[in-house]
């Protein structure tokens, strides 16, 4: 019996330890920030809306060993007008690829998309769905154009007609962690503008610390863009910006680059 029970008990183990060497794929900007990026560009099925119809979208789509992703399929959906929102905002997400066994693998992955009517009007009572005029047709192509490959690089938008650097130094609020430790530099924060103006896919390149991170993203997921030009129409671009936390003279830089 006791010999029994040690062979039952190894085997369990060694199950667990073979499903932890697994780690599905994740969004590059982490789970957090791609929650944020979905709750801010989610745009509800008006009839679901008037009727409180709540549910959850499921995306399955494949993911290469090298982090690119494919073979998108709607799953299951509790509306099927929500469809098409939730694969779209799903395409948009890049992503590290799974790991099994510590190597890049290809895996088959599925992503939820919340619709929930009550918190979505809650959330757009106390928040302004930011808009930039935009004149062009939007490439469905969902490819990611480099600096060099584009004819008008994506420009941030403001309806006052100020600049990046205006915008920062109005709206930054400079972390007390920072200000109390004398933390300062420059946050480099790697994103896409999509085809809409919005962000996306935000990470932190250069890593100041002390808040600074976190108000950089704050400010940049809160800007609205001009999307990048190629071929008569509106594409994504990789693009990247600075922003500086300086103590004792301005704390702000306009830092963009591409």
């Amino acid at each position: 019996m006791k010999a029994r029970f040690f062979i039952t008990l190894a085997v369990v183990v060694m199950g667990m330890q073979l499903t932890a060497q697994v780690k599905a794929p994740e969004p590059i900007a982490g789970n957090a920030l791609t929650k944020d990026y979905i709750t801010q560009n989610l745009v509800y099925p008006e009839a679901d809306l008037e009727q409180g119809n709540s549910g959850k979208v499921v995306v399955g789509f494949h993911v290469d060993a090298q982090g690119h992703a494919s073979q998108y399929a709607v799953k299951s959906s509790f509306s099927e007008a929500a469809s098409p929102v939730a694969l779209h905002l799903v395409r948009t997400i890049l992503w590290q690829p799974a790991l099994i066994s510590g190597m890049p693998s290809d895996y088959n992955a599925v992503f939820e998309v919340e619709f929930n009517a009550k918190s979505y009007k809650r959330y757009w009572k106390r928040h302004q769905r930011l808009e930039a005029p935009l004149a062009l047709e939007p490439d469905t192509s969902y490819k990611i154009y480099e600096y060099r490959q584009i004819e008008e690089i994506a420009k941030p938008y403001f309806a006052d007609g100020g600049n990046m650097g205006q915008y920062i130094a109005k709206n930054m609020k400079f972390p007390p962690e920072a200000k109390e430790r004398e933390i300062q530099g420059t946050v480099r924060l790697s994103f896409v503008v999509e085809t809409d103006g919005s962000v996306s896919n935000i990470v932190v390149v250069n890593s100041v610390g002390g808040g600074c991170d976190n108000e950089a993203v704050r400010l940049l997921q809160e800007t609205v863009w001009i999307p990048a030009e190629k071929n008569g129409k509106y594409v994504r671009s990789s693009c990247m910006q600075d922003i500086t936390f300086s103590i004792g003279s301005r704390n702000f830089q306009d830092g963009n680059s591409y």
